[in-house]
């Protein structure tokens, strides 16, 4: 059974005076098809939603610009950085990546072991970055490149890395 909300992508920050917002949308997500669909504004663990409608969307320098229907200052905007927008999944016909959700997946290296657990990924234009949190290392950000990132088991929950040099801190484990 399909779910019935699909991730459209993070709130990154405001963006301008009147309240629009930059978010980094999820693959495949595009904005032409945003406009008119209702959102919902979540905080990480997803409760306590604030439905919204998308009055536009475009194009920006650093993600896409939306301005949300009842969101016109820049204040209201800052209060939903680091927030997900949820749409339900008939809302839109782009295609989304449920089956490459990687968060809780364990990380493993092939020459330091376990890493920790994905946490988050940021999407950037160049490549993805998982952010690896809970292992002896801290932190870690891991680029998505082939270079890097050579094996995805979804049975085992786990992906395998080969770390590039400077990508951990070693002083810190």
């Amino acid at each position: 059974m399909p779910a019935p909300f699909v991730r459209l992508g993070r709130i990154v920050r405001s963006h301008g005076t009147s309240g629009e917002l930059s978010v980094t949308l999820e693959p495949g997500v595009l904005p032409d098809e945003l406009p008119g669909i209702t959102t919902w504004v979540v905080p990480p663990p997803e409760s306590g939603a604030l439905a919204r409608v998308v009055a536009g969307a475009r194009p920006g320098p650093k993600g896409t610009l939306i301005k949300m229907q009842g969101l016109a200052t820049p204040e209201a905007a800052r209060e939903l950085a680091g927030r997900w927008l949820l749409a339900r999944a008939d809302a839109v016909s782009a295609p989304t990546h449920p089956d490459v959700d990687l968060t809780g997946y364990t990380v493993v290296s092939h020459d330091r072991g376990e890493l920790g657990r994905v946490a988050d990924l940021i999407v950037t234009g160049a490549n993805d970055v998982l952010v690896v949190e809970g292992g002896p290392f801290g932190r870690v950000l891991i680029p998505v490149i082939d270079d890097v990132v050579v094996g995805v088991d979804h049975a085992e929950r786990t992906v395998s890395v080969m770390l590039l040099e400077g990508l951990i801190d070693e002083a810190s484990s």
